[in-house]
């Protein structure tokens, strides 16, 4: 699981690069064009890697599961695989022959990634729904918000917030649909949620990661 939070670590890096970037671009060459553009790209990556982060937690914690390496969650043992990964695992079981590549956690993993690919765990309710397929953990929300000296309410309420953000700027154009007009966005706001998503990523991993031997 470490793989997943040293590219979640390495997502944020470049979040905080572009952040630099754009210090220098305004501070320091005082450049007169409109860079909030850069602001509102650091706010969708930020999201992004965090989404990313529990795809990959979320996968590498059901191959764990499935060769038995990790404890199988009631949720995982729920999940359902199509009739060809079914056939395909049995016949690798059943052959003697196969490829280094054909493996039953080979097609168990495109499994995986073929249910999820079109998910986004971003939004609280499906950050938890995603991770009781790795984590039997009843109170999802009051541990993380606990390890981050927090509320239940004020971290998903912040999570809303910024998800929220990140959509009206990636569906919307960050446009406000009242006025017409392009909402403005605070280099203070972008960096405290940047900060937040960083801390949250690494108070989910550390949760997981205890979670199971």
């Amino acid at each position: 699981m470490q793989s997943a939070m040293n590219q979640f670590n390495s997502n944020m890096r470049a979040v905080t690069e572009m952040e630099t970037l754009y210090r220098h671009l305004k501070d320091d060459l005082k450049l007169p064009d409109d860079l909030s553009d850069m602001l509102r790209a650091q706010w969708v990556y930020a999201v992004s890697a965090l989404d990313k982060l529990i795809h990959e937690l979320v996968r590498i914690g059901m191959l764990q599961a499935f060769v038995g390496r990790r404890t199988k969650t009631s949720k995982v043992n729920s999940f359902s695989m199509s009739l060809k990964t079914h056939l395909e695992i049995q016949k690798v079981i059943q052959s003697a022959n196969t490829s280094s590549l054909e493996t039953p956690e080979y097609f168990f993993e495109q499994e995986i990634m073929v249910k999820h690919k079109l998910l986004a765990f971003q939004e609280p309710d499906k950050i938890a729904e995603a991770l009781s397929l790795i984590w039997e953990e009843e109170h999802k929300w009051q541990k993380i918000a606990s390890s981050l000296n927090m509320s239940v309410s004020k971290v998903r309420n912040d999570l809303k917030s910024i998800v929220s953000r990140r959509n009206q700027i990636v569906h919307e154009a960050d446009i406000d649909l009242r006025t017409n007009l392009r909402k403005d966005i605070d280099e203070t706001d972008v960096k405290e949620a940047v900060e937040f998503i960083l801390k949250l990523g690494e108070s989910i991993f550390n949760a997981v990661a205890a979670s199971s031997p």
